[in-house]
């Protein structure tokens, strides 16, 4: 937070053009003849690498975590691509099991239309259950639902 505003402040247009006139102050040979500036000249110049030192400082900072922040996108974005990856695989799976039970359950309907049909054909398997109610007898299923014994309770 407070990098970042020293950063702002000192990478400003106007803190580097001032770096830069110091820069000049500095380093400009015939600058240090001017009876103006020459007291300066040796002060600008410290000024000017000590500033230079601070920027390549603060730019070495930023590259680092621009660095840093790339590196750690990267790693998202391949976590992600994995995670898509993982997800396409177990969807695909998924179809695959369902049309599996799908077929499983056509084929066991199938066997047992099979089944029921050769049990209809059998007079043993003629089952039916208001058989006593619609003839008026205690016979057919009403009289076993009765609660006498059968020959299979009997037993």
């Amino acid at each position: 937070m407070l990098g970042d505003l020293f950063e702002n402040v000192a990478t400003s247009y106007f803190a580097l053009g001032l770096d830069g006139l110091v820069f000049v102050v500095g380093h400009f040979p015939l600058l240090r003849y001017s009876a103006q500036l020459a007291p300066y000249v040796k002060v600008a110049r410290l000024v000017s690498v000590l500033v230079a030192a601070l920027l390549f400082f603060m730019i070495g900072f930023r590259v680092s975590d621009e660095r840093e922040e790339a590196k750690s996108l990267r790693a998202t974005i391949a976590a992600q691509h994995l995670d898509l990856e993982n997800s396409r695989k177990s969807r695909a799976n998924e179809a695959e099991r369902a049309n599996a039970i799908a077929e499983g359950a056509q084929a066991q309907h199938e066997g047992d239309v099979q089944y029921i049909r050769r049990l209809e054909g059998k007079p043993a398997c003629e089952f039916d259950p208001f058989d006593g109610v619609r003839n008026g007898s205690p016979g057919g299923s009403a009289a076993a639902g009765s609660g006498a014994p059968t020959s299979a309770g009997a037993r």
